[in-house]
Order: C-alpha cells, then structure tokens, then sequence
C-alpha cells in the first residue's frame, strides 16, 4: 500500500509544481493568437476555452492608433465564484507577427513573458476582487505599423484546488486599424473670379498624395451638379500643393462652387461672380443705376422693355421683371446688408453692374 502511494505522490507531483508554477504567471504563447498557433491555457488546464468580447479595452481613439504613440491596454475578466485570476495578451499583424512595444506599468500585478512580446500575470496579480481581475499595461504602436493589430489574451478563472481541474479557461480578441488622416483641401487662391476669368489657381491640401496622381480637378456649382468648369494643365508641386489653368465661361451661372479634386471636396470653394466692367458698350450707355450704394429703394434706368434680373452674391436670383417704362425703382429694404448683381437683358445685348445695400 504504502508504494501506491508513493506512487500517487510521485503522479501528483508534477501537477502541483506546474499549477504552482503558474500561478506566478502564463509559461507563455497561450493566448490563442494566430502567431501563439491558437494556444490557450487549455494546454494545461481542462476544459475548452469559452470565447468573450470586450475583455480587452484601450485608450486607442476609434479611429485608429497613430504610429510611435503609446497607449494605455487593459485587460479585464470576470467569472463567478474565481478564487485566483492569471491572464496573457499579446499583440500581433493579421499574419501572426509580434508588433510594438510594450511597458509594464503595474510590476506588482504584470509582467513580461515571450521575450517581451507579452504580458502576463505575477504570483500577486492573481487575486481577483469579487468576480472580476484587471490588468493594465502600455503598448506603443511601432512605426511604421501595419495597418491592423490583433490584441489577443487568455484568461484562467482558477478555483484555487491546486490542480489543473475545475479551472474555466476564456480568451477574447480586440482589432484596432491605423488612423489614416483624412485628406481634405485646405484653400483656393484665388477663391474668385468673375465669369469670363482666365488664368491660374493655386490650390493647397492636407494628407492628399497629389504626388500619386491628379485625375481630373472640377468646380461644380452647388446648386446644380450639371453647371461646371474644369482646370486645365495640372502641375503638380508635391503632394499638398498644385496649381491649375481655368478659363471660366463667360455665360456660366454665378454663385458658389464645388471644388472636386479626385475624391476629396471642398464645398463653396470658389465663387464665380457676375462680368462687370466688360460689358456691352451699348447697353452700358443705356443703363443706370441710383443711389449705389443704396437702402430702401434703388431705381434702375434702362430701355422700355429690358428683363432686369436681381442676384445675390450666391448667384441666387431674389427677383426678375421686364421694365415697361424707362425707370423703375425696387424696394430693396427686405434686402441684407451686401453685395448685389443687377442683369440687364435688351434686344441681345446685355450689361451687368453691381449694387451694394446698405
């Protein structure tokens, strides 16, 4: 009898050494990643590993982590009735590769393992309060960086037995994306010009790669996608800086514009406004327009039978008639303070002129 157990002792023995080894944390490659070859610590104790989520939460913006910064990684688990809590995480790319760095913040409860490559529990880390242990690290994303990072970690809801029996094993996945910030146009010079205009446009951005390739640059007006003007002979001077030739028609809508640069947009980028001073010479002989500036009424001059068209500075039309006598005077005293554009139409020929409201 007393061979038997000699026998059992000498069984038992090295199951109690493991258990006792772990409790002083993860022997290591056990937290079900891709590169730990899916291993969980089912390899030592019982049982299939339960899948959760949420059990690992970082301070990494929705957006993405940014490159070189660190931040803050915890690990949490919960189970009911747990007497000693142990845990490894880990981060990796999507093919398995070990990235970035991380720091141990808490040396009483953590500590590496894998080469530094994860993160595990210590003989006084394994204590849980009530249901539910915590671990909090730091991990610095490496740069340059994959554009995805898998964190993986395996828990042990342990019941304190002293044996590999009876524990509940879980593990749970958290995948962040590098932040890639969002290219947008930052300004137009110039940002107007009046119907007719030819020449260049300089225009700026933020994170957009011109460098890559400009397909096609648009300013399309913002009421009605169908009225639009194209630049012509792109030079490109680096990635956030170009340059464009316009020729605006000299019929084409006024108002705000559209700028459209491979898909990136900047709205009301550009405002075409109204010819002044290149008008017709026989019409502009023929119109005028008193007091300008004006409040409360202003009164047009132009031949019996002209159609007068009235724009905001938006080419919105605020109002149209055809004259049927050789003066008519407007209330403008609904009008906003600003600018103005009064069109004149008259047996095809045309005149434009601006009219400031006081």
């Amino acid at each position: 009898m007393k061979k038997i157990y000699n026998l059992l002792i000498i069984i038992a023995l090295p199951v109690i050494l493991i258990t006792y080894s772990f409790s002083n944390g993860s022997p290591g490659g056990k937290t079900g990643s891709m590169g730990d070859g899916g291993a969980t610590c089912t390899d030592c104790h019982n049982g299939t590993a339960q899948q959760q989520s949420g059990w690992i939460t970082t301070t990494i913006p929705a957006e993405g982590f940014t490159p070189g910064e660190t931040y803050t990684i915890v690990a949490t688990g919960t189970h009911s009735g747990v007497v000693k809590f142990g845990f490894e995480l880990t981060a990796e790319d999507v093919s398995g590769n070990k990235t970035g760095t991380f720091t141990i913040t808490d040396a009483t409860r953590t500590k590496f393992i894998t080469a530094n490559n994860s993160v595990t529990h210590t003989s006084g880390g394994t204590t849980p309060t009530g249901t539910m242990s915590t671990w909090s690290m730091d991990w610095t994303a490496p740069n340059p960086a994959p554009s995805v990072v898998k964190f993986n970690a395996a828990f042990n809801a342990a019941n304190g037995n002293g044996m590999s029996s009876g524990d509940v094993i879980y593990t749970t996945e958290l995948s962040v994306v590098e932040y890639t910030p969002t290219p947008q146009i930052t300004s137009v010079d110039p940002d107007h010009a009046q119907q007719g205009f030819e020449g260049t446009i300089t225009i700026t951005g933020e994170n957009t790669n011109w460098t890559s390739g400009v397909d096609e640059i648009q300013f399309v007006y913002h009421d009605d996608p169908n009225i639009k003007f194209l630049g012509k002979e792109i030079t490109v001077s680096n990635d956030e800086l170009l340059t464009t030739e316009v020729s605006i028609p000299i019929d084409i809508q006024v108002g705000n514009y559209d700028l459209y640069i491979n898909n990136v947009m900047l709205m009301n980028a550009f405002v075409v406004d109204i010819l002044d001073g290149v008008n017709d010479n026989f019409l502009g002989e023929l119109v005028s327009i008193y007091p300008n500036p004006a409040m409360g009424n202003v009164t047009i001059a132009t031949p019996t039978g002209s159609q007068i068209t009235i724009l905001d500075i938006s080419g919105r039309i605020i109002e149209t008639t055809t004259t049927t006598t050789s003066t008519i005077d407007v209330d403008i005293s609904t009008y906003q303070s600003g600018l103005y554009f009064i069109q004149t139409k008259y047996n095809g020929s045309a005149y434009s002129q601006k009219l400031i409201v006081k």
